[in-house]
């Protein structure tokens, strides 16, 4: 197997921004059957997030990701349209376990898909965790699944840096409503079959 089995356990830090998206920009080709995004007056609420996975996770490696609440089978779930890692194992087990539609990406300086920088920070009282059903669908395949994410949570102001002709054009020049870092975050993905 070149990837662990799940769930995957793992621990590490992101950074979160909430953005306002009409729905029609939003890629939805990765919805399973009966599925349909969240909207609120023609627009979508997308979760667009960098992750880092450190030592001690099952896998090492650093991810971007577009996540959007969807309605499926008569409740909420997160669904992800588009998702880069630097990780090889890790593109392979989300794609074969999940369904998920991950591609490998270089990140860092000139990344052609996205940059993100943080400043302030106010710390929010207490732990959060945050857990649900997830909803996919790749190469005619639908995979439901469930994660479970806890962490602290600072509101932070963030810098995206969006190149008009990436995957993630749709948000160039768009202001997030909200931005978050979570530290000490720990996330199980899948279940044990």
């Amino acid at each position: 197997m070149r990837y662990p089995p799940e769930p995957w356990h793992l621990r590490g830090s992101a950074v979160i921004s909430v953005f306002r998206v009409p729905r029609g920009l939003v890629p939805s080709g990765h919805l399973p059957a009966g599925a349909r995004l969240i909207t609120l007056a023609g627009n979508t609420f997308v979760a667009v997030a960098f992750v880092t996975y450190a030592p001690g996770s099952v896998l090492s490696y650093d991810e971007l990701l577009v996540a959007a609440p969807v309605w499926d089978r008569g409740s909420p779930a997160v669904s992800v349209p588009q998702i880069w890692v630097d990780s090889e194992s890790s593109r392979d087990g989300g794609r074969e376990l999940w369904a998920i539609p991950k591609q490998l990406a270089r990140f860092g300086e000139g990344s052609s898909i996205a940059a993100v920088a943080v400043t302030g920070g106010l710390r929010l009282p207490g732990g959060w965790r945050f857990a649900g059903p997830t909803a996919q669908r790749l190469d005619g395949r639908d995979v439901r699944t469930h994660a479970a994410m806890s962490g602290r949570i600072r509101l932070v102001r963030t810098g995206w840096l969006i190149p008009a002709g990436g995957p993630l054009g749709y948000l160039t020049g768009r202001t997030p409503l909200v931005s978050v870092a979570l530290d000490d975050m720990r996330l199980t993905f899948g279940q044990a079959r």
